[in-house]
């Protein structure tokens, strides 16, 4: 009777080990995207898009979407730091798109990644009460892996009844640096795929 108890506790243990985990991302379908040798997992949909064909539908949003405006701020935002960067777009809507971009490698420990986060706030704070929208932010964390150092910091942006979701990122390795902006209407900011990259 021992042996058969010790046998299916072995065999539980076993199966265990092979099961996938569930989380929140696994429930989409995935659209694997390359940028400077780094691999990031987006839900399917999203595409790479050129600076030009993002602008054009951006555009055709409503004219009295404040957040047509604030889409084209930060792209210039993006394209004023002078480095190379890609953006994804959800094809069904445009309002949901990820833009990447190489940054300076940085020496994070917990204390300058908190000033880095507070600074980061700050600045989003002083946008916000510019553009007329509703600022909070709903965390800002740093967390690292044995290859890289992560700052995140995200927040929703409102005005009236239209919202939106932020996620930045500032991943940091020897390999060189990416920072990420993700906006979306779905408060998906892809955490587990950040990650998946931080570790590479």
């Amino acid at each position: 009777m021992k042996k058969i108890l010790l046998m299916l506790i072995a065999v539980l243990l076993v199966s265990c080990e092979f099961v996938p985990k569930e989380s929140k991302f696994s429930k989409y379908k995935k659209n694997t995207i390359e940028f400077r040798n780094n691999t990031i997992v987006l839900k399917s949909g999203y595409l790479k898009t050129s600076t030009e064909e993002f602008k054009s539908r951006v555009d055709s949003l409503p004219n009295d979407s404040k957040f047509k405006k604030l889409a084209l701020e930060e792209l210039k935002k993006v394209e004023e730091k002078k480095v190379d960067y890609e953006i994804f777009a959800d094809q069904n809507n445009i309002a949901n798109y990820v833009f990447i971009y190489t940054c300076d490698f940085y020496e994070f420990d917990e204390h300058r990644a908190a000033k880095v986060v507070q600074a980061m706030n700050n600045q989003l704070k002083d946008e916000a009460t510019n553009q007329e929208v509703r600022y909070r932010r709903i965390h800002g964390r740093f967390f690292f892996t044995p290859t890289s150092k992560v700052i995140k910091l995200k927040y929703l942006k409102a005005y009236k009844s239209e919202r939106k979701f932020q996620t930045e990122y500032i991943v940091s390795s020897k390999s060189g640096g990416v920072g990420l902006l993700i906006s979306n209407l779905e408060d998906i900011d892809f955490e587990g795929s950040i990650k998946r990259l931080a570790v590479k």
